[in-house]
């Protein structure tokens, strides 16, 4: 019994500490260059001679559900049950509970990570050409920096009633007439209005109906996050990101992308 319990004994691995994303750069920085993650020291290496089968997480999970079957099948065919019997196998059910806690405690529960498909389409760059040099410098800021940080292969924005920006991979039907490419749809529309500013994220584009709205990304599309630039509690515009991932858009990107996009639009309001 005192092995068992030493060998129930939980293990903790130091987990990696993920860096926190920075605030938008000040406005006379225009560089995109991601933070690095810090990451934790690994744990030391163990004194003692190793038990490779035995603290395999598998391992743990085997011997305590059969240890755990065994006292239910001898409680099952024992006739007459006396109280110290009883006792006896409270005590005994600690040890395959402890060791069926082990296994689930090492063991890598990790949601599975979309595969990324091809996108149809080719590397384009185009922009409004009647845009201050201001405006064009912010755009172009605020696209490279969503492409360089965020898992995004485009990116289109419009902005008071036309498309002012393309950039990353685009169908050939965009990069003929990007002047028009951007016309607001249903869910586009629906996100402008939100007085609130959040984003309109939709992390399996494929499968919904309204993905049509999006024909000027490339047919492929995984996932889509629609990004409002609000001023003063109304949007005039929003930035349009595409992904060949679906659910490409973890939590903390979709804050840095909304600061990103809320910055952009704070120097184009007044333009």
């Amino acid at each position: 019994m005192v092995w068992v319990l030493a060998l129930a004994a939980p293990s903790f691995v130091a987990a990696p500490l993920h860096a926190v994303l920075p605030p938008p750069p000040a406005a006379a920085s225009f560089r995109s260059v991601p933070t690095p993650l810090l990451r934790a020291k690994p744990p030391p290496p163990p004194s003692g001679p190793p038990l490779p089968l035995l603290l395999q997480p598998e391992a743990s999970l085997a011997m305590g559900l059969c240890l755990l079957l065994a006292l239910v099948g001898n409680r099952l065919l024992t006739e007459d049950l006396l109280n110290s019997q009883s006792r006896a196998d409270l005590l005994a059910a600690v040890a395959p509970v402890l060791l069926t806690l082990k296994g689930l405690t090492d063991l890598e529960i990790q949601e599975r990570e979309a595969e990324a498909v091809e996108l149809d389409g080719e590397e384009h760059s185009w922009m409004a050409g009647e845009l201050s040099a201001q405006a064009a410098r912010e755009l172009a800021w605020g696209a490279e920096t969503l492409l360089a940080t965020v898992r995004c292969r485009s990116v289109a924005v419009w902005w008071d009633g036309r498309t002012v920006l393309l950039r990353g991979l685009l169908p050939l039907s965009t990069r003929q007439n990007p002047d028009d490419a951007v016309v607001p749809g249903p869910l586009v529309s629906k996100c402008m209005e939100k007085t609130s500013g959040a984003p309109e994220y939709l992390p399996s584009l494929q499968l919904l109906p309204g993905r049509v709205e999006f024909s000027y990304l490339p047919q492929a599309t995984q996932s889509v996050l629609v990004l409002p630039m609000t001023t003063q509690g109304a949007a005039r515009g929003v930035f349009v990101l595409g992904s060949d991932t679906q659910r490409a858009f973890k939590q903390d990107e979709v804050a840095w992308a909304r600061a990103v996009s809320s910055r952009v639009g704070s120097v184009l309001s007044p333009i």
